[in-house]
């Protein structure tokens, strides 16, 4: 009885959050590059957001004092990435708060809280930075007048180029669902590279044929 009275009521603050958030828009966000924002790490260095280039880095935004659901979000994401491979190996793991009144001090009290590992990314940003970056993952958030934010359920996965390839929604995650998230990130940046140099030969017989082109035109005009 207790533990269904539990569900209950994680399903209720589930479904109350829900009902306050904006999915985003993924059929503009797929393949946007993120800014090259300034993060502020928990211990208080910075670095940008190119450090990251390279491999997969699954995004979790949230706020420290979340009541509800970024703290099983974040145990969830915890769990799951056991499973996957440590941090810092094969991809990234980037925990960014968007709460202005969130610190260094907050994010290492949040570390500290949650049982993260050291290779575990957390990190602030300036108010500029912050919303160049959430609007590049169409992550909005609404201020509160109880206090806290209204937003989205979800982690979103950069490829390693450091764009955005794909979201995980809700607040329980599944390791084969992460790692096939990443697997995809990893595999559209590749493919990229791979295909490149066809890409620019492409570009250059085209370029080619349009200069015959124009030449042919202007030597009929001429006779």
């Amino acid at each position: 009885m207790r533990r269904l009275a539990c569900c209950f009521s994680l399903a209720t603050i589930i479904a109350t959050a829900a009902s306050a958030q904006t999915r985003p828009d993924e059929t503009k966000t797929i393949g946007t590059q993120m800014p090259d924002v300034t993060l502020v790490a928990d211990n208080d260095s910075t670095y940008l957001l190119s450090k990251l280039w390279g491999k997969p880095v699954i995004v979790s935004p949230i706020f420290t004092s979340c009541p509800h659901t970024c703290g099983i979000i974040t145990e969830s994401l915890r769990d799951a990435l056991r499973e996957v491979g440590p941090p810092g190996v094969g991809y990234e793991v980037l925990t960014v708060s968007f709460d202005p009144a969130d610190d260094s001090a907050a994010m290492r009290a949040y570390r500290a809280q949650m049982y993260l590992p050291p290779a575990w990314r957390l990190a602030t940003m300036t108010a500029d930075d912050l919303s160049s970056f959430l609007a590049a993952m169409d992550f909005r958030i609404t201020a509160l007048e109880e206090g806290g934010f209204a937003h989205p359920n979800l982690v979103v996965v950069l490829s390693p180029d450091l764009k955005v390839s794909s979201y995980v929604h809700g607040v329980m995650y599944e390791p084969d669902a992460l790692l096939a998230a990443m697997q995809t990130a990893a595999g559209d940046a590749s493919l990229i590279k791979r295909f490149r140099p066809y890409l620019l030969l492409i570009m250059a017989l085209g370029l080619v044929a349009v200069v015959g082109v124009l030449r042919v035109t202007r030597a009929r005009k001429s006779a």
